[in-house]
């Protein structure tokens, strides 16, 4: 047997003709033949939409081995981005040779891993079958930075992909759902071994300005120091070097990137994890960043914009592989922030991923975060594309 990727999707503004819409067309698709993993993603903008009816239902019309969605404030639907507007989108899969692990994990017991081997204890899978994780939190309630850390240390260079729901930002409660039941706080996951690749690309489109500094003095997020200077005096310098342009967009958008690779000698796009800028304390000359900090790590600033975030999309989907005409399918997860708003276009980063990838059976929603790996290690990012493309 072979693969199967299919996506479907509607507008429809009655949520149950829009499920009957998508649920009809998988049922084209496969022919027949039995679906192991269906994703799926739902606008907040529906009315009266009750989500344990509607995963029963579509658990029904449309059944799989493994159920998994959250609510949002948009959906990706093939080449389309479907923003604070009524829509449902949906990736379904038939996955010979693949095994299914779905699990979920409450903010207690989140609270109770504090280390990558409880991570394996509490999940039951083990790191040598080299598991890939599909997972969706709930950013109100999860630690998800933490949860991350122990998914780097138990599971050493496998990826995590995935996103925060987003239904808050339409005032819904968030909501996960995973084979039919419904959580409003914590992690649903799921863990997949044997026959499947995940190609993943996280696009966080920002460029370097200045040069990289070493961090020397810094308590938890608090940078104090750079190269021995007060990091706002660093900054000031930073502002005087730049043109009239970069000026004007880091006053709304710098950021700091720490560097992923202490070994270079130089650093480029992409080296970079990138974090925000908080805040500042003009009496003593430090920053706050979104990261904790250690002495003697590199540090560069970053500035971000339409343009440059459209660019870093670009050069990272070249660096994707072809895979001569290989069943394929996949899910991107990208940050509220951008979206028509930032791009002042619509389906933006949908359009773009199929014109270099394409055709591409693609579902995704937009996030109130983005997880993904930069380097080696797992990351919860924010004004983020994250991509992961099953083979």
């Amino acid at each position: 047997m072979t693969k199967i990727f299919s996506n479907a999707s509607s507008k429809n503004r009655d949520w149950r003709k829009a499920l009957t819409d998508c649920t009809a067309s998988l049922k084209k698709a496969f022919a027949g033949q039995s679906c192991d993993l269906l994703v799926f993603f739902v606008s907040e903008a529906y009315k009266n939409l009750k989500p344990e009816e509607f995963c029963r239902e579509l658990s029904v019309a449309f059944p799989s081995q493994v159920l998994i969605g959250c609510n949002s404030s948009g959906v990706v639907a093939g080449d389309a981005e479907i923003e604070m507007e009524p829509a449902i989108s949906m990736l379904a899969m038939k996955l010979p040779d693949v095994k299914l692990i779905p699990f979920s994990m409450t903010p207690e017991a989140i609270e109770s891993v504090h280390q990558g081997s409880d991570l394996i204890n509490a999940i039951d899978i083990y790191p040598t079958d080299k598991p890939h994780f599909l997972c969706l939190a709930d950013p109100m309630s999860t630690d998800v930075t933490k949860i991350l850390q122990a998914f780097n240390e138990g599971y050493k260079g496998l990826p995590v992909v995935g996103g925060l729901a987003s239904g808050a930002v339409m005032n819904k409660p968030n909501w996960l759902c995973l084979n039919q039941t419904i959580h409003l706080e914590g992690l649903v996951g799921l863990a997949m071994t044997g026959n499947i690749q995940f190609e993943v690309l996280v696009s966080q489109g920002c460029r370097p300005v200045g040069k990289p500094y070493v961090v020397t003095k810094a308590d938890d997020n608090v940078l104090y120091e750079l190269a021995g200077r007060p990091s706002l005096e660093v900054v000031r310098e930073l502002f005087e070097m730049l043109s009239d342009t970069e000026r004007a967009l880091a006053e709304q958008s710098l950021c700091v990137g720490l560097v992923m690779n202490e070994q270079q000698t130089s650093f480029k796009r992409g080296d970079f994890l990138i974090r925000n800028i908080m805040g500042f304390d003009p009496d003593n000359g430090s920053l706050m960043i979104g990261a904790h900090l250690k002495l003697g790590q590199t540090l560069q600033f970053q500035i971000r914009d339409a343009g440059t975030s459209t660019e870093d999309l670009k050069l990272t989907l070249e660096k994707l592989s072809t895979e001569n005409g290989a069943p394929r399918g996949g899910v991107l997860v990208s940050c509220c922030g951008r979206g028509k708003a930032f791009f002042g276009e619509s389906h933006h980063d949908a359009k773009l991923i199929q014109s270099m990838k394409g055709p591409l059976p693609l579902t995704g929603f937009f996030a109130n975060g983005e997880i993904g790996p930069v380097g080696q290690k797992n990351f919860v990012h924010g004004y983020t594309s994250s991509l992961v493309i099953f083979h």
